[in-house]
């Protein structure tokens, strides 16, 4: 029996697929108005790394959530990880008044990035069940004698 997506999974999709043609759209548009120096070639050719590399991560949170894949709450995270590392990474750089905007930009998408990863972990775990996390096994108790050293019988 195949399992429906729900409703919820096609509004995330929908607004993932947003943010990649915004993204794509930014790797095309993005260009150094600066001196013409070194550092502002850099600047662009980071910016349009950084902006590719969000373009793929929606994409991939885009059809996870359309076809409701097990691995979605996983790809949803990992985008909205690398959005908040793209946003505060250059404000960082900038000192402290950039931080204070990367944060207000991270507040402002926070109204809608936080609900629907929420929406996503809650459902994904009703459909999938929680991700199991693999813990290995504990050490011995008493370490083992190599086979080559056992002591010699006493007769």
């Amino acid at each position: 029996m195949s399992r429906r997506t729900p409703l919820g999974f096609y509004v995330a999709s929908i607004v993932a697929a947003t943010f990649c043609t915004c993204m794509v759209t930014a790797v095309l548009a993005l260009d150094y108005e600066g001196g013409g120096g070194m550092d502002g070639e850099l600047v662009t050719i980071a910016a349009r790394a950084a902006a590719a590399l969000l373009a793929v991560l929606s994409a991939v949170a885009a059809e996870a959530l359309w076809r409701a894949r097990p691995w979605a709450w996983r790809a949803s995270r990992t985008l909205a990880l690398a959005y908040a590392a793209a946003v505060l990474v250059p404000c960082l750089m900038a000192g402290m008044t950039g931080l204070l905007i990367g944060f207000g930009i991270l507040a402002c998408s926070a109204i809608v990035v936080v609900p629907l990863l929420m929406y996503i972990r809650d459902r994904s775990a009703q459909l999938f069940g929680t991700p199991r996390i693999h813990h290995p096994p504990p050490p011995p108790l008493r370490m083992q004698v190599p086979a080559g050293r056992r002591a010699a019988p006493w007769w």
